[in-house]
């Protein structure tokens, strides 16, 4: 097990508190706006599914293509980016000009095969982005303060890309058209990309104090830590997108008009986005271990919860404030744990391994089973209460885990 430390020598300024306040502002929205231009064009499919005429079918595979290729190239270029040392700042200032940059030719696609390309580009190009991102904040932050700050970027993916995500999108759509709308929202993505060029240090200086060599890569494979982490990691990224794809139509079935759904959803949305710096501040004064396992415990309820209380909107919103521990689950098992387990040189590679199993695994096989159940049963609460069951998986992770944090060490 590695213990983990910030950066040495010429990134040295970072490791204050005002120069990782810096660092973390800057990524908070950048991971914000990779999910913000990953998953906003599900907000327009209305718009765009009558224009060109798409079968909901086809709907979905230009979320699930780029899914796909997000997963592939963040291994890629990832273990690339750790096998030869140093350039992650500009390997992220590059990520962020390609993707933004194809997610402004969206609007230019005459044709389903046009449309299904641009996203394939768009989720290769922003593969890299997160675990890279990822990295950088980790080996910039110090002991105390590694768990918080990589939640706060995550929470910026929840807060930029979910919560916001409908009325940027919708109201951008609503005054120019939406495909002048793809142009508008490519823009922050190059402003976020040359503040990452101005104010982030390249890290060439630190990685080249140990260069990777390929066999080095096995560090990771065999880590314990890191295998347990792809178990927990498939998990709730499987539980969260299911339940993230059936809630809404849950809610509606119960009777809920569309501005009662949308206030629990936008509720829900803000809660776990401010879980994901609450539960990770846990974790870095009490232990990992104990955090994650409260996280696992409180993602369960979650889901039960909104089968109890479907009918009492006041209940339902009070019952929502358990996702503060729940909403840091993820942040701890994908990013926090497996990074503190391996040498800080191969985190971009833990973390791109976590993101790529759990994707193509969990992500695939998450809304399908949900799906089968709640068609098998003719009730989308049994699908809410799979969900629900599914974190006792990430509990028993917890508890076999070794502790990494450096206080509890």
């Amino acid at each position: 097990m590695s213990t983990i430390g910030p950066l040495r020598g010429r990134d040295r300024d970072l490791t204050g508190a005002s120069g990782q306040n810096t660092l973390v502002t800057i990524m908070f929205f950048a991971a914000g706006i990779v999910f913000l231009d990953r998953f906003g064009i599900t907000f327009l499919f209305p718009q765009i599914g009558a224009e060109l005429h798409l079968t909901n079918s086809q709907l979905g595979s230009l979320v699930s293509v780029t899914a796909v290729t997000w997963a592939v190239s963040s291994l890629i270029f990832s273990v690339l980016s750790d096998r030869f040392g140093g350039r992650v700042k500009w390997l992220i200032v590059a990520s962020l000009v390609l993707f933004s940059s194809a997610v402004a030719l969206i609007g230019l696609a005459e044709d389903y095969r046009t449309m299904l390309l641009f996203r394939a580009i768009i989720g290769f190009c922003e593969g890299p982005a997160l675990p890279l991102i990822q990295g950088a904040v980790a080996r910039a932050s110090s002991p105390e303060r590694r768990g918080r700050n990589l939640g706060i970027v995550i929470a910026g993916t929840l807060v930029i890309g979910s919560a916001l995500a409908p009325g940027i999108m919708v109201g951008l759509a609503t005054a120019v058209g939406w495909r002048p709308a793809f142009a508008l929202v490519a823009v922050p993505g190059i402003v976020v990309a040359l503040l990452v060029a101005v104010f982030m240090r390249d890290e060439r200086s630190a990685a080249g104090t140990h260069r990777v060599r390929a066999r080095d890569f096995r560090l990771v494979l065999a880590n314990r830590n890191v295998l347990l982490a792809l178990v927990g990691t498939t998990v709730c990224i499987g539980s969260s997108i299911g339940f993230g794809t059936f809630a809404p139509v849950f809610l509606a079935a119960r009777g809920h008009s569309p501005a009662t759904s949308t206030l629990v959803l936008t509720v829900y949305g803000l809660v776990i986005a401010l879980g994901n710096i609450v539960a990770p501040a846990v974790s870095d004064r009490f232990g990992r271990r104990p955090a994650l396992c409260a996280a696992a415990v409180c993602g369960g309820l979650l889901p039960v919860f909104f089968v109890l209380f479907a009918d009492s909107v006041p209940l339902l919103l009070v019952s929502l404030v358990v996702g503060l521990m729940a909403g840091g689950g993820l942040t701890l098992i994908t990013y926090v744990v497996p990074g503190e387990s391996v040498p800080p040189e191969l985190m971009a590679t833990a973390f791109a391994l976590q993101i790529a199993v759990g994707e193509t695994v969990g992500g695939t096989l998450g809304p399908q089973i949900g799906g089968a159940v709640a068609d098998a049963t003719h009730d989308l609460a049994n699908a809410l209460l799979l969900y629900g069951a599914t974190p006792i998986v990430l509990v028993l992770v917890s508890l076999l885990i070794r502790e990494t944090a450096p206080r509890r060490r």
